[in-house]
């Protein structure tokens, strides 16, 4: 069942502007679930968590049949191998029926060595989890390759697992796609895919990590969790802490904003993170040629946007400097530069609906420049190819150009994979949404989204509003995360410039897991197995000995 029809492209097109922007690698995926025991439903009640404690007996000896199957294509390392077992949909009603959950297990490249399993997670929630751990681009410690077995789990919903369906029922209609998506979404996929869509939550996802436990005859796990995968990684650790041993929390979102905080917290970190980039290149100006300051930097980048989109972007430009200053004005000094910055919010929304009078049909969206910069702001180490890009001296891979000559059962494929994505994140997300909504920022968002079309911040502005869960009540409220019965203490790696989980609120999740806090200086959203060989070594050291005294790590820039 395809998720391509016109409403379906234009809801799928709404909400991969909203996406929960969790992960540095490229979104195709979601969230999962499993089960927990009858022995621990003491401890399930303790954490007032007891209702699926209470519903399925754990019995490791009675543990889910792996079916070994061929390994998708995303998995290219030549030891890894792939399966699926067999979970219930419903871990508090098992007689609700079943569903499969799929995982890549890659043991250990030497296994007289072994000292453990990690389960990973890396983010979204969306992010399908096979190239985490099973694909050669993760360039994870040398230490963790060779002395651990890893298994990634993925996602239920996705392509891997059972599948959700979202195909369009006889009500639908556009209007519902505009203004209702989170109530639009959940009717399409559960008219397609009867009583799925409210399984799909963070709480049952660490249930089926520890049904792949048992099926993989594990006693006990570590975990590498990945922004979303920190929570999530959480929740499993504080739903069976007795089955965890080391914990890393890799740039850890806050539980306290699941979910319409999520995007809202990021406005201003992608924005801040955009800057430092521009500023890279300004100091590097004499190999990009694009200015010594960020805005003249900023104005040779609004330039290429507009030869591609044919209309300005409208994200707020970095603060002038002297340099910034008018031949003959240098007198007027920092003042004069404040003056230039006060007004650029105003200045850029001027320079654009001044296009669009002329251009009634262009849009932001439609420069590959503008797309490409959201996702490369959380990477510092594409920082030097986009530059180059925004350069004219080596174009970046357009992956629409790339797909463009793909056949057609390929690009139909992508297509219905991207679109799940999408909808399998909306579901999540509204199902376990605990952030009321603010409608005084809806204003900001018909503005922002309807009349600008900036991605920067029609997105936050739609979560901040609550149009994206509007009239779509959340099925449960997410699990409170809590280390106290944690043999080990958690590790905790937090960067002060990340803009996906910004570093104000990395207290939230160190407070509740009681984890070890090492500080990243620097830009970047993610830093185990991205270049950072400073903090590979302290996750190693963590992961030896449970315990590291670092407290602080370089960024990509030293």
């Amino acid at each position: 069942m395809a998720t391509n029809s016109r409403l379906h492209r234009r809801c799928a097109a709404l909400l991969a502007a909203a996406a929960v922007s969790l992960s540095p690698l490229t979104a195709t995926a979601f969230a999962a679930d499993a089960g927990i025991a009858a022995e621990d439903a003491e401890r399930a009640a303790d954490a007032d968590q007891g209702a699926i404690g209470r519903a399925l007996a754990e019995d490791d000896q009675d543990a889910p049949e792996i079916t070994w199957e061929e390994c998708p294509e995303q998995v290219d390392l030549p030891n890894a191998r792939c399966g699926r077992i067999e979970v219930p949909t419903y871990y508090d009603s098992p007689e609700k029926g079943s569903i499969s959950v799929g995982f890549v297990h890659v043991p250990a490249a030497n296994p007289e060595a072994k000292r453990g399993t990690i389960f990973g997670n890396p983010g979204g929630p969306g992010i399908e989890a096979y190239s985490y751990f099973g694909n050669s681009a993760v360039d994870l410690p040398e230490s963790i390759v060779n002395e651990y077995d890893r298994v990634a789990v993925q996602p239920r919903g996705l392509s891997g697992s059972t599948p959700v369906e979202c195909t369009e029922n006889d009500n639908a209609n556009l209007l519902d796609a505009e203004l209702r998506p989170g109530s639009f979404v959940r009717d399409n996929c559960e008219h397609s895919t009867p009583g799925y869509t409210a399984s799909l939550t963070t709480e049952n996802t660490a249930h089926d990590w520890d049904m792949v436990r048992r099926a993989l005859g594990e006693d006990r796990i570590s975990i590498l969790g990945l922004s979303y995968g920190t929570y999530l990684g959480s929740v499993y650790a504080t739903l069976f802490p007795e089955h965890t041993d080391k914990v890393v929390l890799d740039s850890a979102m806050s539980p306290n904003l699941a979910w319409n905080g999520v995007i809202t917290a990021q406005e201003e970190g992608f924005r801040n993170a955009l800057h430092d980039m521009f500023q890279f290149m300004a100091d590097r100006d004499e190999e990009y040629h694009l200015g010594t300051t960020p805005l003249a930097v900023y104005e040779k980048w609004s330039q290429k946007v507009a030869s591609e989109a044919g209309i300005t972007p409208t994200v707020l430009p970095p603060n002038a400097q002297i340099g910034d200053l008018p031949p003959g004005l240098e007198f007027a000094g920092q003042p004069g530069a404040d003056l230039i910055s006060g007004s650029g919010e105003l200045r850029v929304q001027a320079d654009y609906l001044g296009h669009k009078a002329l251009n009634p049909d262009a849009s932001q969206a439609n420069s590959f420049t503008l797309q490409a910069a959201q996702g490369v702001i959380p990477r510092p180490e594409q920082w030097d190819a986009y530059a180059k890009h925004v350069a004219g001296i080596e174009p970046l891979p357009n992956p629409d150009e790339q797909m463009a000559d793909l056949p057609e059962e390929e690009l139909e494929k992508y297509a219905e994979d991207t679109g799940r994505m999408q909808f399998m994140q909306n579901l999540l997300v509204c199902n376990e949404n605990a952030v009321p909504a603010n409608p005084l920022a809806l204003p900001k968002y018909l503005w922002s989204g309807y009349v600008l079309e900036d991605p920067f911040t029609a997105a936050p502005a739609m979560w901040e509003s609550g149009v994206n869960c509007y009239d779509r009540p959340a099925t449960t409220a997410p699990i409170q995360v809590n280390g106290n019965k944690l043999a080990t203490r958690p590790l905790q790696i937090s960067g002060t410039d990340d803009p996906q989980t910004p570093y104000k609120y990395h207290g939230d999740l160190q407070q509740m897991m009681g984890a070890h806090l090492v500080t990243v200086h620097g830009p970047g959203h993610g830093h185990v197995g991205f270049g950072n060989e400073e903090v590979g070594k302290i996750v190693d050291e963590y992961l030896r000995t449970g315990h590291t005294d670092a407290t602080d790590a370089p960024g990509f820039f030293g």
